[in-house]
């Protein structure tokens, strides 16, 4: 409905915007799109509500526009509107958001004059991790049946609720939450598969075919409707002391390096070589020319630990592929063979072959496909990447997708019992898209991202590698060797991620405990008890920086990672430390 007595205002360009309506908060980003860390009396319910659209190879398409915020008395309506031209289509949009002490409202309306290919096209709700984890629900159906059911614990492999008119439950806090949706059914599937600290709800139907056309002339129109209900009082302030949330031996870290990559110079090589890692693992791709050539060349370019990880989906004669790696092998033994997206054949081929290296299954694709799929037997390992920008690019989702990891864990150890992990390589990009609808776009790889040789990416690296500690887990593959995806630079300089892994490198297998404040839920600390003493890696995975309580210990040195390294700082410790956002702290502890 229109709002009376309305003043207007322009969001700021490339900046999101707080808003506060009575007890609900958002925040706007800055193509007024997106509603973000939906809060309602100081929690967290919803981590967004947002009008998206993707390709047909479920590629995210870029949207723009200038919002205008009205403002009314207690309420707030936002709107924004763009059209484009793309590959698959032209498609123009327009977007509501209507906010109020007691809810939100959004509605989306899209027209296409000559008819637009979607995987996608429309609103998105996604619910709030802590907020939803575990809790009961109540689902009303597109035919008014209502029945009963539960946000998952573990990771859902596949839609745990569907065909859903309206959603109902409580949160952690006790806050009530009512979600309807109208202009088509929406079901809910679980984002931690892709490390995203949400469950998604969003249209159409995955059972129905994809993609899909917006024909020449039509009008889609969705709305989704959020009310809240205030529960219990909330308990006194959060803590603000350190926590020490797990312990395990600090694992192996390695570099990726695809062989298809270019052979690596004398700079870069004396600059990996002094990172310290455990071992190098080659990635083969059997559908690139020359690959046994250029396995061959990177295997004679690293006499040090190896390991191998080869891409097996789809591969109609692994037995050929895996006799070209025992040939150019020629008696040297990896660390590990990984058989990503193998069949149980392959396996039983690989294990006659290399009768002595242990062999790992599981996938070269996200966690999604693993926790989809059925792991052939006889493996020594389960393997599987991961990569934090599937769904959206922005810093926040890079920082978002260090929450989930503990669950991603606990899923995995549920579906592979008693067997060792080895995860990675960790990178910010997918390296491929395994649900592209063509073979070209699945092997398709994203362009090198502009935040690799920068300390944010140095940020979600160590949040992913806290995240990632556990007894079950022995080897990281982290980002790439060299090159625009990797540690090293093209002029043999460490990045900011390659200082950081030549500190924590050396001190695999030591005890490393896990640093949690309940107050910043994406500041982690990496407490290691070195041989010379314990030091302390912390950093805080969002933009707004932290004020962190030190766990108890004589902190002396402190320094902070830039581009160019760590510099010291000449703060004093204390009992207290300020950690920039996305920044990374370094600080032992006197001897």
């Amino acid at each position: 409905m229109p709002l009376a007595t309305q003043r207007h205002e322009p969001a700021e360009a490339g900046q999101p915007v707080k808003l506060s309506a009575g007890p609900v908060s958002v925040e706007l980003n800055p193509a007024g799109t997106a509603l973000r860390d939906i809060t309602f009396d100081g929690e967290v319910v919803l981590r967004g509500l947002a009008f998206v659209t993707r390709d047909e190879n479920w590629g995210t398409l870029p949207l723009s526009a200038a919002p205008q915020i009205h403002r009314s008395g207690d309420s707030i309506e936002i709107e924004a509107s763009g059209k484009g031209d793309h590959p698959n289509g032209d498609l123009s949009w327009h977007v509501v958001f209507r906010i109020a002490p007691k809810g939100i409202e959004a509605h989306s309306t899209v027209h296409s004059s000559r008819g637009f290919f979607t995987s996608r096209t429309g609103l998105v709700v996604l619910h709030g991790l802590s907020a939803s984890r575990g809790q009961e629900v109540v689902i009303t159906h597109a035919d008014g049946r209502s029945t009963r059911s539960a946000f998952p614990v573990l990771i859902s492999p596949h839609q745990p609720f569907m065909d859903m008119a309206a959603l109902a439950h409580r949160t952690a806090r006790g806050t009530g939450v009512l979600i309807a949706f109208e202009g088509e059914v929406f079901e809910t599937e679980d984002q931690r598969n892709w490390t995203d600290a949400s469950y998604k709800t969003y249209s159409r139907p995955l059972a129905l075919p994809f993609p899909y056309r917006i024909s020449p002339g039509e009008t889609v129109e969705q709305s989704v409707r959020v009310a809240f209900e205030a529960g219990p009082p909330a308990s006194a302030g959060v803590g603000t002391e350190p926590r020490i949330y797990k312990a395990a031996p600090l694992p192996r870290l390695a570099a990726g390096l695809p062989v298809a990559r270019p052979f690596l110079d004398k700079a870069m090589s004396a600059a990996l070589a002094g990172l310290s890692l455990h071992a190098i693992a080659l990635e083969i791709d059997p559908e690139r020319p020359e690959w046994t050539d250029r396995l061959g060349r990177h295997l004679a370019a690293f006499p040090g630990n190896i390991r191998l990880n080869c891409r097996l989906k789809g591969h109609t004669d692994p037995a050929t592929v895996l006799d070209a790696i025992d040939k150019v092998l020629s008696g040297r033994k990896p660390l590990g063979i990984s058989l990503w997206d193998a069949t149980q054949e392959a396996v039983d081929f690989a294990r006659g072959l290399w009768p002595d290296t242990p062999i790992g299954g599981g996938t070269g694709a996200f966690f999604t496909e693993l926790n989809r799929g059925i792991l052939p037997s006889g493996i020594d390992y389960v393997t599987w990447t991961t990569n934090p920008t599937v769904h959206a690019q922005d810093d926040d989702t890079l920082g978002e997708s260090i929450e989930p990891l503990a669950d991603i864990l606990a899923t995995a150890q549920a579906k592979a019992p008693g067997l060792d992990l080895v995860i990675g390589p960790l990178t910010l990009g997918m390296r491929f898209n395994p649900n592209a609808t063509s073979p070209e776009a699945r092997r398709a790889e994203t362009p090198p991202d502009q935040r690799q040789h920068t300390v944010l990416a140095s940020s979600w690296l160590l949040g992913t590698i806290a995240g990632f500690v556990d007894a079950a887990v022995k080897d990281l593959i982290v980002f790439e060797a060299a090159g625009p995806r990797g540690l090293v630079q093209a002029d043999g300089s460490l990045s900011p991620s390659g200082h950081l892994v030549s500190r924590l490198a050396p001190l695999a297998v030591c005890r490393a405990e896990i640093v949690t404040w309940a107050h910043e839920s994406r500041a982690r600390g990496l407490l290691v008890h070195a041989p010379e003493g314990r030091v302390l890696a912390l950093t805080q995975a969002r933009a707004a920086p932290a004020a962190l309580a030190l766990p108890e210990g004589r902190w002396a040195s402190l320094e902070r990672l830039s581009s160019g390294g760590f510099m010291a700082d000449p703060q004093q410790t204390g009992g207290m430390i300020d950690v920039d956002g996305f920044g990374v702290v370094w600080v032992a502890e006197a001897g």
